[in-house]
């Protein structure tokens, strides 16, 4: 959660004074609409036989946390490919470091996005 403080300042008879707590709503929701785009765009690139793996990212990440996490037992190995030959019949894009793919592909929408709901774009 984001903690943005009001600032005061005043000097040879001036005075400023700026309410920064509304915008502490709107990097939240940044935060969080951004933490749910990576688990869906990094959906196609997450190996997928049972599907334990793709569920871990919604089970183990709290939303506008800033970190997505893939918590199943395996995932670390997956994650890093290690002796690892990836089933392409559910995800044809299924590959090692997801993440990275997902970024590649999705990264302007990502900023462009979260800027724009942070309030600055």
């Amino acid at each position: 959660m984001s903690t943005f403080k009001n600032l005061h300042a005043s000097g040879n008879g001036a005075s400023i004074s700026l309410n920064m707590g509304r915008l502490n709503g709107q990097f939240d929701r940044a935060q969080a609409w951004l933490d749910n785009q990576v688990i869906v765009d990094c959906t196609p690139y997450v190996p997928m036989n049972t599907g334990q793996l793709y569920r871990s990212a919604i089970t183990g990440t709290k939303l506008g946390s800033g970190e997505v996490v893939w918590d199943a037992p395996h995932a670390r190995k997956c994650y890093y490919g290690f002796n690892m030959n990836f089933r392409q019949d559910k995800h044809p894009d299924a590959q090692a470091q997801w993440f990275e793919a997902a970024k590649a592909a999705c990264k302007t929408n990502w900023v462009n996005m979260a800027k724009k709901l942070a309030g600055g774009g």
